[in-house]
């Protein structure tokens, strides 16, 4: 990462306003942004910051799109985006989140639909799958690492302040470098850890309350909305950015669940399980036609797959196993307890048929494991052999 160190920051581009800043880089892969300030100031300094990465990024995100589908591009999708007022309505539905890209488009110098158009990277899976495009989300192909591959997580709490979790984000082989956390302390003096993509791909983290949110896609409710015909960007649907904002800044389960049901059509599908340690580990689904499906239990493992809807074309090899993965996560979940140690866990999560090592095209970009006590989260973040296991903490 070509990424100085900041220990503090006063823009122009704010005016008056100085904001505390760290930007700590703890490894090759993983840079963490310390911010204290609004989000719209958090977008600015990300973007002033880490510019060069971001935009390298997305370039090599370009040429993945090209090769899932031919001819589609960051571009395209942006165009399509913006005929549809695509960040208009995120305005609307989520001011917080609109004042971010708001921010990061004026220093990276990229309108807000471009930069939406790689944040909301499951659409352009959902739109390629739908052209006739690799997809990724669906999997005819034999199991090996380069082939598709989708999240894993699984949560545990004992309802009297201690819980852990972990979760496998597995996506692009775009993604294996320039991630970014984003430990943002906002106005209200709230904080929260949102673990990203080039500042851009949410995917898991600590809300507001203290609580670890775990994320995956619902592979399935994608490939049913296609199969009824469909659109991704329509006219009507909320963007998912607003879901994968708005999350981080809850406080609860409750709130969380009055984030996801708010809206009822989306343009993207996702999972959310919420670890509580004072509580039960909650999940949320929102699916096709506004469907939102909530459990909460002591234990908790999700794939990319319902849960509580079957569809039948979801088997053994939908999604990256996501079958499998959910029978492997639910043993190992229900076999383990709040004692069970960080180093299995995580051995565990490395293993087949959660772990999809680094292929060429796709793979397991990160495994995070995190610990909680009452509400003080730490993350262990570990991405492969070469680098350093990333400690961050909400505190």
């Amino acid at each position: 990462m070509k990424i100085k160190k900041v220990v503090s920051f006063c823009s122009a581009m704010a005016l008056s306003f100085c904001a505390h800043a760290e930007l700590i880089q703890h490894s090759e892969q993983i840079a963490e942004v310390r911010f204290s300030g609004s989000s719209y100031e958090l977008g600015l300094h990300v973007g002033e910051v880490a510019k060069e990465q971001i935009l390298d990024g997305i370039a090599r995100f370009d040429k993945t799109l090209d090769f899932m589908l031919p001819g589609m591009s960051v571009a395209e999708l942006a165009r399509t985006m913006q005929a549809q007022q695509l960040y208009q309505r995120l305005e609307q539905v989520s001011p917080d989140a609109a004042d971010y890209l708001e921010g990061l488009s004026l220093s990276l110098e990229r309108d807000p639909h471009f930069l939406l158009a790689v944040a909301m990277s499951d659409e352009a899976i959902l739109e390629s799958q739908k052209n006739g495009g690799v997809g990724f989300m669906q999997n005819s192909l034999s199991y090996s690492a380069s082939t598709p591959s989708r999240c894993t997580v699984m949560a545990i709490s004992d309802k009297q302040g201690r819980a852990w979790g972990q979760a496998n984000f597995d996506y692009m082989a775009a993604n294996y470098e320039g991630l970014i956390v984003l430990n943002h302390l906002d106005d209200d003096g709230k904080r929260r850890v949102i673990q990203t993509w080039a500042g851009l791909i949410p995917y898991g983290g600590v809300n507001k309350g203290g609580q670890a949110l775990l994320m995956n896609t619902m592979a399935d409710e994608g490939s049913l909305r296609e199969r009824n015909g469909g659109e991704v960007i329509s006219a009507t649907a909320v963007p998912s950015f607003y879901l994968s904002w708005e999350a981080y800044n809850t406080e609860s389960a409750e709130q969380l669940i009055d984030v996801v049901t708010a809206y009822s059509e989306y343009t993207a599908f996702f999972s959310y399980t919420l670890v509580d340690s004072f509580g039960l580990v909650t999940n949320i689904e929102n699916q096709t036609e506004g469907k939102v499906v909530i459990s909460a239990k002591d234990r908790m493992a999700h794939a990319n797959h319902s849960l509580y809807t079957h569809k039948p074309f979801v088997n053994k090899h939908f999604a990256g196993a996501s079958v499998l993965r959910q029978e492997a996560a639910e043993a190992y979940i229900n076999s383990a307890d709040i004692n069970e140690d960080k180093a299995e866990a995580q051995a565990f999560a490395k293993q087949k048929p959660l772990w999809k090592g680094r292929g060429k095209f796709m793979g397991t970009v990160s495994s995070s494991h995190f610990r909680i006590q009452g509400a003080l989260v730490d993350i262990y973040i570990e991405t492969d052999d070469k680098h350093p296991e990333v400690l961050i903490r909400n505190y």
